[in-house]
């Protein structure tokens, strides 16, 4: 018998340590890191720059425009795109309130009063009764998170609207990239406008030069015609330009929150110089700097936890249960007798036809698609970088190549002038320079906005450490 015994209490003691060692593997952890399933290059391809390490990390201010520093401020509480943002922040938000309440019991408390009339019969005799009825009870209720799974559901709530605040950081970005580009666009279109109005100028007066050899006998009527073509050429530009700086402003003030036409913008005359380069930092810095990056990581460990619920929901679940009340025929006796009761229930899925099976699959395959979706987004992150620095490295000997043509087709033209003035020449020369010279001043132009619209791609590709809202904790706001 003693020997019995020990068998028993041996049995109980391994049934106690075997579920003690399986619970751990009944429990799904989440332990992910940003660069597990891809490898990071240790540097850019593309050589950068001495950079300015430091400064103001709103980057569009080291343009040093005011004009454009309080339009970036207006669109960044007035853009409906970021207010958008904002309001799904705040959806996530109150998920995540609504997860952590799960954490904790629940208590109900009820009351009720009713009055009734019964009617019955005790032989021949009709009896009428009134019944008075009082009751005050409360109930609470608490879920034991046996298997992790309410933790998991607060954690991915938590990862949800820190990716939410991500996410409005990102609109926010790029809310002030389109208007810094915009406003260059802008300026670039009047200050090609205002060109074009010297420049037709500058070709009415070589078209009075004309006229005058012809009358004098020195030259053609072709010389004439052709110089009136170049004049119409140049006059019909000045339209379109004009309805492209209408078309600019009024996407400003829609990017700004306002009515198109409702907004008044004041440009400099020129565009600004560019600034020095950021410092580009490493590949790696960009999982710390881009907000869209940021967000989707935290979106693989939020699916990743919530493969933790759909693990914890075919486990058992513990419940405990507390009632306790007063109930009487009347409001003097209410209180006279407590009546009350604890309980504790386990429910566990013995068949569900394969529903949960389905959902640990589903909760699968949304984790793979976050995670493929995370790699997608640092590809593309790390191609823009190398992307704007490539461009931008190419664009400023662009422009410096381009200002050079200007200087020799100024020099060809102010030759060409000089041969067809002293009769050495006709005046195909002289129009063919000056053709050559007006359409590279417009070209230089747009080449020095395009090379300032490169480093705004820039900044925009390393994203930043400033944010329109706290991307801690999401639960800031």
């Amino acid at each position: 018998m003693p020997r019995s015994r020990h068998a028993r209490g041996f049995g109980r003691s391994a049934a106690i340590l075997l579920c003690a060692s399986a619970l751990p593997a009944c429990v799904h952890q989440v332990e992910r890191g940003p660069t597990d399933s891809i490898t990071l290059p240790a540097q850019w391809t593309t050589p950068t720059d001495a950079a300015e390490t430091s400064g103001d990390p709103r980057w569009w201010m080291r343009f040093q425009q005011a004009g454009l520093n309080a339009l970036v401020a207006d669109a960044l509480v007035r853009n409906r795109q970021l207010q958008a943002a904002l309001a799904r922040l705040d959806q996530s938000t109150a998920i995540l309130r609504q997860q952590t309440a799960a954490l904790y019991p629940s208590l109900e408390l009820s009351g009720r009063a009713s009055r009734g009339k019964n009617v019955i019969f005790i032989g021949d005799q009709r009896v009428q009764t009134i019944n008075n009825q009082y009751s005050l009870s409360a109930s609470a209720a608490y879920e034991v998170d046996l298997w992790g799974r309410v933790r998991h559901g607060r954690t991915a709530a938590r990862l949800d609207a820190q990716a939410a605040a991500l996410d409005a950081t990102a609109a926010a970005h790029s809310i002030a990239a389109q208007v810094t580009e915009t406003w260059l666009s802008l300026i670039e279109t009047e200050a090609r406008l205002t060109l074009t109005q010297s420049q037709a100028e500058l070709n009415t007066r070589y078209l009075e030069l004309t006229r005058l050899r012809f009358e004098y006998g020195s030259g053609s009527i072709v010389g004439i015609r052709q110089q009136e073509q170049q004049v119409a050429g140049v006059q019909s530009q000045a339209p379109l330009l004009t309805a492209q700086a209408g078309v600019l402003r009024n996407q400003l003030a829609v990017l700004a929150g306002h009515p198109p036409g409702k907004l008044q913008i004041t440009i400099p005359g020129s565009l600004p110089q560019l600034p020095p380069p950021p410092a580009a930092g490493l590949p790696a810095d960009l999982l710390l700097h881009r907000p869209d990056v940021m967000a989707a990581y935290r979106r693989v460990l939020s699916a990743d936890h919530r493969v933790g619920i759909a693990v914890a929901d075919r486990l058992p679940g513990l419940r405990l249960t507390a009632d306790g009340g007063y109930q009487s025929q009347s409001t003097e006796s209410l209180f006279d007798d407590l009546v009350w009761s604890v309980a504790a229930g386990i429910v566990g899925p013995i068949f569900d036809a394969g529903r949960r099976a389905a959902e640990m699959r589903r909760s699968d395959a949304v984790l793979r698609e976050a995670l493929a979706q995370y790699e997608q987004s640092l590809l593309e992150a790390m191609a823009e970088v190398e992307n704007a620095l490539l461009q931008e490295r190419a664009q400023r000997r662009h422009v410096d190549a381009l200002e050079r043509r200007v200087a020799a087709s100024r020099s060809l033209l102010e030759a060409s002038r000089d041969r067809y003035q002293n009769g050495l020449s006709d005046y195909l020369p002289v129009l063919t320079a000056l053709t050559a010279l007006q359409a590279d001043e417009q070209s230089y132009l747009t080449a020095k906005r395009q090379l300032l619209s490169y480093r705004v791609q820039l900044h925009r590709a390393l994203g930043g450490d400033w944010s329109v809202v706290d991307t801690g904790d999401g639960e800031s706001r």
